[in-house]
């Protein structure tokens, strides 16, 4: 080869390397996943977990979850108040030194400990800097639960920029993801484009017995998606979803219903999201999830195909105990999927039938 047309060669070579360094200086998210994987480790299922006091011990969970390798999802706070606001339990979550002795005490029993929380886009600064604060404090990632009703996401677009500025700003590498209503008539209440921007993935909320209403399934319907003959069945729910946010370009870990009412949809579940690349999954909420469930997700962890069905249930749920709150005031929450939305909304047959894949209380 020439000395010229060497280096024109090196010259074509340089401005390639030059352009893809360009492009992956120009894609935050692109940045983020390669800093997050030097410290990732192997993926495990998780297990949402809402108030001590509700759900039982954080030691018990603790144990059942590290006996199958499930790492946890606790709520660290709602809006700009910390969790001891509505949950009584002396464990519960009053600021960042109490999320860091939770996390080591969960850590210490060998599970991993991830936080989430409600956004509310009141004041996004404020919520930006107690998201930082818990991952400051050992969560190894925070979800966001980012729904569009009442007592949930309150702000504007521009909140939602303002929001994603500051924690970025204050935590440039940190595991942030959304959870989400991700049925199609609800996921525009949020305003998703801008959250997408600044975070890493996504939990839609896929409830198929609070979702089997005649509303649901003519909303899916109108929109784009019939469920067939089949309903509204978790294979349904998966294929859906994998369609809706496949232009978002994030991962995406489904949630589940934890309190179905047949235990043999967890597998079908599983296998259809394992199929749709989706390998890991969550179970909505660890307090009235049968401990079977947990077994079964403990023989079938994230990346081998999921086969083996779970033992027949326990008829109660994972939770030693479930006393009264004395306090007044409620934190938003998810609550139990078995809940049946309003019948109003589920006798329209419009494509608005339940408010929300999760309701205020």
């Amino acid at each position: 080869m020439s000395r010229r047309r060497f280096l024109q060669a090196t010259a074509v070579t340089a401005g390639a390397a030059a352009l893809t360094l360009a492009n992956t200086q120009c894609d935050p998210a692109l940045i983020r996943r390669i800093q997050q994987q030097k410290t990732a480790m192997p993926p495990r299922h998780r297990a949402w977990v809402w108030q001590f006091a509700s759900d039982g011990r954080p030691e018990q969970i603790a144990a059942n979850l590290a006996a199958n390798d499930i790492a946890v999802l606790l709520k660290t706070h709602d809006g700009i108040e910390w969790m001891s606001t509505y949950d009584n339990s002396p464990n519960a979550i009053s600021g960042p030194a109490k999320v860091e002795a939770v996390a080591k005490l969960f850590e210490r029993a060998g599970v991993p400990f991830h936080a989430w929380s409600v956004i509310k886009g009141i004041d996004p600064a404020k919520e930006a800097q107690m998201a930082a604060d818990v991952l400051s404090a050992g969560a190894r990632s925070l979800t966001l639960d980012l729904e569009g009703s009442s007592g949930f996401w309150l702000g504007s677009r521009d909140d939602a920029l303002r929001f994603g500025d500051e924690l970025r700003r204050r935590t440039p590498f940190g595991r942030v993801d959304i959870s989400i209503d991700p049925r199609p008539w609800r996921i525009n209440l949020v305003p998703m484009d801008e959250f997408v921007a600044f975070t890493d993935g996504i939990w839609p909320q896929l409830y198929w017995d609070t979702f089997d209403t005649p509303g649901n399934i003519d909303g899916y319907r109108v929109s784009g998606y019939p469920a067939g003959v089949d309903g509204m069945t978790p294979e349904f729910l998966i294929d859906a979803t994998a369609t809706i946010l496949a232009p978002y370009k994030r991962e995406v870990i489904p949630v589940g219903q934890g309190a179905a009412s047949d235990p043999e949809t967890w597998p079908r579940f599983a296998h259809a999201a394992w199929a749709a690349d989706m390998p890991q999954v969550s179970i909505w909420r660890y307090g009235v999830t049968p401990y079977d469930t947990l077994v079964y997700f403990g023989a079938n962890p994230p990346g081998k195909e999921p086969k083996a069905p779970p033992a027949t249930p326990t008829p109660s749920p994972t939770r030693t105990h479930t006393p009264s709150p004395t306090r007044t005031v409620r934190a938003t929450r998810t609550p139990s999927p078995t809940r049946t939305p309003s019948a109003t909304a589920a006798a329209t047959g419009t494509p608005t039938p339940a408010p929300s894949a999760t309701v205020a209380p």
